[in-house]
């Protein structure tokens, strides 16, 4: 009887705590939604990234129209990435293993588009994203 209990406590206890995670994930993403953002559909992300330089705080990524991605962090060049987006408009970075490194997914708001971070080496992002800033080219040496 204890194991039943134990069970359905256990199925009840992870229910709630999936749930809780779906109230409060993608925050920036329901604040975009609720200033009237629209979200970038897959021709619109996809002319947005390819052949440009996206920039990060410590560094930036740039995305080769023939979907493959160096991604420039801290200083240091990592290739042999690949970026690709699916039929929602989200863009996912993946290491040649298939492993995915990144996704994101962008929204026209006012003038600017903005870049929500969904998830980074399996950790989900609540909050993280804001304004993107693209360059045309490979600008990683600048960075």
């Amino acid at each position: 009887m204890y194991r039943r209990i134990s069970k359905v406590l256990f199925v009840v206890t992870l229910s709630l705590g999936l749930l809780a995670c779906v109230t409060t994930s993608h925050q920036l993403e329901k604040q975009l939604l609720s200033e009237g953002a629209t979200r970038l559909n897959p021709a619109q992300v996809t002319d947005h990234l390819s052949g440009k330089t996206q920039v990060w705080t410590a560094g930036g990524a740039y995305f080769q129209p023939d979907g493959t991605v160096y991604v420039k962090y801290e200083g240091k060049v990592f290739p042999l990435r690949t970026w690709s987006v699916d039929s929602d408009g989200k863009v996912c970075v993946a290491f040649p293993n298939g492993f995915v490194s990144s996704c994101s997914v962008y929204y026209y708001k006012g003038d600017e588009v903005w870049v929500v971070t969904l998830e980074i080496m399996g950790e989900a992002q609540l909050t993280d994203g804001g304004p993107d800033t693209v360059m045309e080219g490979n600008k990683l040496s600048e960075l």
